[in-house]
């Protein structure tokens, strides 16, 4: 089963673009001698968790072979909430990719702007520090979970499966699908909103067959729970290759 969030707008931008800057890395001929230093580099999109809790934010960052790391930290703020995480950095002189998520030491991250800031500091002898500092664009995170089985209905001509979703305060649920299929030769939509307070709802879709009938044994699922912010909309992804229907 697999999960993660698909933004229509920057997330795929800002990862084509942290491969991007990698690529060049591994090909310049520079790339193959340490740096002379640490670097650090913050990307400017984030998504924040459903309940509040935690931003998820992008790190670049490298550090010279066989230096040692006493600091790589991340710290994000907000006027009502703050906290900060550290990352596994470890000095292989190459540019790699984090995603670190920063826990609300107190209070709860919202929706829109944070300021963020990331320190690594590596010291061999002498001690060197890389620094950068961004204003981030909070967007949401949509969970999204299949339930592992779902229940025969009408002779196989429907099942029933649960799906449970969760997505931040300030997001709009829009009208979301699942499709059941079945040996390339059953498949059916079912459609549920997703309700946006935070919390999570779990809801019980009836998919209807389309073509054939469903038989008891293993089926395919797949779903996009959509949500709307500022005029986006941003889709948490669940995809279950071993779904067990049952009557």
């Amino acid at each position: 089963m697999e999960r993660g969030i698909a933004r229509h707008r920057a997330c795929a931008v800002a990862l084509a673009g942290a491969i991007a800057l990698l690529g060049a890395v591994a090909a310049s001929p520079a790339a193959a001698r340490p740096s002379p230093g640490p670097t650090v580099d913050i990307q400017s999109a984030a998504w924040l968790a459903p309940d509040g809790r935690s931003i998820t934010v992008q790190v670049l960052a490298s550090c010279p072979e066989r230096w040692t790391v006493t600091e790589a930290v991340v710290r994000i703020s907000q006027p009502q909430a703050s906290g900060q995480a550290s990352f596994p950095l470890t000095c292989i002189g190459s540019l790699r990719v984090f995603n670190v998520t920063v826990p609300a030491a107190a209070g709860t991250f919202q929706l829109g702007e944070a300021q963020a800031s990331a320190s690594v500091v590596v010291k061999r002898g002498k001690t060197q520090r890389a620094t950068d500092a961004q204003l981030l664009q909070v967007d949401p995170a949509v969970l999204v979970e299949l339930a592992e089985s779902a229940r025969l209905e009408s002779g196989g001509g429907a099942v029933v499966i649960g799906v449970t979703v969760a997505c931040p305060v300030g997001t709009t649920g829009l009208l979301s699908r699942v499709n059941v299929s079945q040996s390339g030769l059953v498949s059916g939509n079912g459609t549920y909103t997703p309700i946006c307070d935070g919390s999570r709802h779990t809801f019980a879709v009836r998919v209807e067959a389309s073509r054939g009938v469903y038989q008891p044994g293993i089926a395919q699922a797949l779903t996009f729970a959509d949500v709307e912010f500022e005029g986006m909309v941003f889709s948490g992804v669940d995809d279950d290759g071993a779904l067990e229907l049952v009557n």
